[in-house]
Formats: C-alpha cells, structure tokens, sequence
C-alpha cells in the first residue's frame, strides 16, 4: 500500500548501498544517522522501516525496564507496587 506519491528509483552502488530521495526523508523525518530495519517480503519487496533508539537516560526507557523487572518480580512471587516504581522514577 502506498501512501501519496511514490518514492522514485533508486541505484544499489557496488558497495550494496542506496541514497534514499530527499523528499522520502524529508516525509519521514529521516536524518543522516538514522537507523532503519530491512525487511524482505514473501513476494521479494524490499521494505525499509525507521527505528528510532531511545536513550537509557529517557523516562519511558526506565519504565518499561521496570515494568520487565516487575513482571520477572511477580512471577517470583515478589510485589512491586506502582507507588514504589513511580516514585523511583520520579513519575
């Protein structure tokens, strides 16, 4: 499925590399650095998806670390309350 317009053609260099459009990045929000996953459909598309990294410094990083912590708590048997994990994340 496409949204809008197409993206154009693009050249595999002999270094397996390919420069994305301008105006593809531009609509995504790409920036020189960025990441993107590489995915293969059954039917031989090539599909690029745009990860975005989150630092270990971010609010919702220590959360969802807390929260697999929590879980690995409670399958212990171990309680955490939500009290206690927003407190230490300052929530």
């Amino acid at each position: 499925m496409l949204i809008g317009e197409g993206g154009g053609e693009v050249k595999l260099t002999a270094q397996h590399q390919i420069t994305i459009p301008k105006r593809v990045c531009e609509r995504l929000h790409l920036r020189g650095g960025d990441r993107l996953e590489v995915l293969v459909t059954f039917d031989r598309k090539l599909l690029l998806k745009p990860k975005k990294l989150i630092d270990a410094d971010d609010a919702a990083y220590r959360l969802g670390k807390e929260i697999l912590q929590a879980e690995q708590q409670i399958k212990k048997g171990q309680v955490v309350s939500w009290t206690d994990v927003k407190r230490r994340h300052r929530l």
